[in-house]
């Protein structure tokens, strides 16, 4: 019998500093970890040669030290950097499009943890290999070795090496889902995490534009869907009813589900709030690097306050309709609230600038814990973007460096909320307290070693706002 089967996008696969990497460390990994389960045995995980994909930037900054120092001087950011950053790409690319993470796996079973960076609440019942191959073909074009390229396609890459690792030809048309009915015909699951709907909405902070999806009637193609980065509320009601009701048809009635809400992505360091401040809101949301003594509206991209407000009232609506669906269904259903976990930890929009650790402490002490290991760090961690200074962590800590997904303790905080349902809804062994902190800590790379360029990339980044946003541009 399969102990715990986690379903979802990035969040649940592990994603973190621009990769996906260390799938040992997500949070369901770090679940069946604290339930006594054996990885990848007992909790079979993808894995992913190299630094990962699409592109690690811990790892590019770590590699790029050992070859210009941890300083940069203007002369290393106009010449020796760029040439630097196009063989670490280079390099990624020949991996994945050429290499060894271009080939089947030698894994040709299912995995428990069937989690895709990218995926939106519809692509859990359409994508198939099939699909991922043709993806990968249409965007690879005739020009194989792209200048500065990253992998083609590369969430259809991921998806292709999760749903058929080995390339089984039997398997060309397995949707996650049908991964999924494969493990109950196979072994039976005894809990589900489903966690979806983030992707629905994160392009919006990531393009810093909103692409509105204002027609209900749309197609359910993926690529056609991804013309728009914010779903509209029916839409999103019709697909997730729709993968409530397809899990439904494929589970045992006696395994438990568990499923998370969708957070606020306007709350991550992937924006930054330039002033005016309403209380609740900013005038502007520009780039992680944006100052407001030199952000300039009319040459920076950004989101003004009214459009934050409307992605936020989306993902209300998303979470709504999260939680009327689950409520008709049996007691086996549960929902997580990971919404209302990171507007608490929020740090800029609950006003907590002057005392940035306090939300982590209040957080924990509303669950009775004041001596939680998180709280012995210092500084205490907090959901601001990670500063360096000096080689040591100055602020943040929570979150990785693509200031989108949280690093390895922050989803150790996202395992421990599971947990706590899971543990309400009398699964055995999850007690959060079961949590091996001590380990969490000892492996979150950017907690013990953050990459010392990430100092230098900051203060560049921020001292050149405008052409930073640039070239942001010109990447995106």
């Amino acid at each position: 019998m399969a102990k715990l089967v986690a379903i979802g996008d990035s969040l649940t696969q592990g994603f973190q500093s621009g990769a996906i990497y260390r799938t040992d460390w997500s949070f369901p990994a770090i679940i069946a970890r604290s339930m006594g389960l054996e990885l990848p045995n007992d909790f079979r995980i993808p894995r992913f040669p190299g630094s990962g994909l699409p592109l690690n930037i811990e790892e590019a900054l770590r590699w790029m030290k050992t070859q210009l120092g941890a300083d940069i001087d203007l002369s290393e950011w106009i010449v020796r950097f760029p040439v630097l950053l196009g063989r670490f790409l280079d390099e990624v690319e020949d991996l994945y499009e050429r290499g060894t993470g271009s080939r089947p796996a030698a894994f040709g079973g299912v995995y428990h943890n069937l989690g895709v960076w990218g995926f939106r609440v519809a692509d859990s019942f359409t994508i198939t290999p099939n699909y991922c191959q043709k993806a990968i073909e249409n965007e690879e074009g005739w020009i194989q070795d792209d200048f500065l390229g990253l992998p083609t396609a590369s969430m259809y890459r991921t998806a292709l090496r999760v749903l058929n690792p080995k390339l089984r030809r039997e398997r060309m048309d397995w949707t996650q889902l049908d991964n999924l009915k494969q493990i109950v015909n196979e072994e039976g699951v005894e809990n589900l995490i489903l966690w979806f709907g983030a992707n629905d909405c994160l392009g919006t902070v990531l393009d810093l534009e909103l692409k509105d999806m204002e027609d209900t009637n749309v197609t359910t193609d993926a690529i056609a869907r991804r013309k728009w980065n914010l779903t509209n509320s029916q839409v999103f009601h019709h697909d997730f009813t729709q993968l409530v009701e397809k899990v439904k048809g494929i589970i045992p009635s006696d395994t438990k589900v568990f499923v998370g809400t969708v957070p606020h992505v306007t709350i991550p360091p992937v924006t930054q709030g330039i002033p005016p401040f309403d209380g609740k809101y900013f005038q502007y949301y520009g780039r992680f690097f944006a100052k407001k003594e030199n952000f300039s509206p009319l040459l920076q991209k950004h989101l003004e306050r009214q459009k934050i407000q409307q992605i936020d009232a989306r993902v209300d609506s998303f979470n709504q309709s999260i939680r009327d669906i689950i409520r008709l269904q049996s007691n086996n259903w549960h929902v997580i609230d990971t919404c209302t976990i990171l507007d608490a930890l929020a740090v800029k929009r609950n006003e907590m600038l002057d005392a940035p650790a306090r939300p982590l402490i209040d957080y924990y002490a509303a669950r009775g814990l004041s001596d939680h290991p998180l709280l012995r760090l210092s500084p205490i961690p907090s959901i601001l973007r990670l500063d360096v200074r000096d080689g040591n962590r100055y602020a943040g800590g929570l979150f990785s460096l693509d200031c989108v997904h949280p690093s390895t303790i922050g989803y150790g905080i996202v395992a421990e909320a599971f947990l706590s349902v899971m543990k309400q809804a009398g699964v055995s062994d999850t007690d959060p307290v079961r949590i091996n902190w001590n380990e969490i800590i000892a492996h979150d790379s950017l907690l013990q070693v953050p990459p010392l360029l990430w100092e230098n990339i900051i203060s560049a980044a921020e001292k050149n706002s405008i052409l930073w946003d640039i070239i942001f541009r010109v990447i995106y």
